[in-house]
């Protein structure tokens, strides 16, 4: 059983959300890759950083990523300013603790970013317009048998 957001689950989330047809569906206007940030609580005592790239409805590619060194947030058709960086759009980041809540289905990630349990860097209007999408990023997460730290 894969650990939370190692390379072998980032794997397993990406074939997972290539085959449903939901998310495909409520996100096929969508563009913009993402760092989902994990940082460390409860039973977690390091951070954990994923790359996940999403386009019209499909997940163009993962990563797992070392630190916050490893990527840089960039506004939409811009370049990075370095080829060892992964450039994205968005950065969600949460506490493990929370990050357990939204992948167990019982906090949806929009309400965790309004009530202050998660955070995002990048464009927060679209991310509101994307709530099905968001929805979807997370039962697929759900279909993964997970080991949680």
């Amino acid at each position: 059983m894969p650990k939370l957001m190692s390379a072998e689950w980032l794997n397993l989330y990406r074939e997972a959300l290539n085959k449903n047809e939901a998310y495909a569906k409520a996100a096929s206007w969508w563009t913009g890759d993402f760092v989902f940030v994990v940082r460390a609580s409860g039973k977690l005592d390091h951070d954990l950083f994923a790359f996940i790239g999403l386009s019209h409805g499909k997940c163009t590619g993962v990563k797992s990523l070392v630190s916050a060194n490893d990527y840089e947030v960039l506004q939409p058709g811009k370049s990075a300013s370095s080829k060892e960086k992964v450039a994205v759009e968005y950065v969600y980041e949460a506490k493990y603790d929370t990050w357990l809540t939204i992948l167990k289905g019982e906090l949806d990630p929009i309400r965790a970013l309004l009530s202050g349990q998660a955070t995002i860097v990048g464009n927060m209007a679209k991310i509101l317009k994307a709530t099905d999408a968001a929805k979807e990023l997370v039962r697929t997460s759900v279909k993964i048998d997970t080991q949680f730290y």
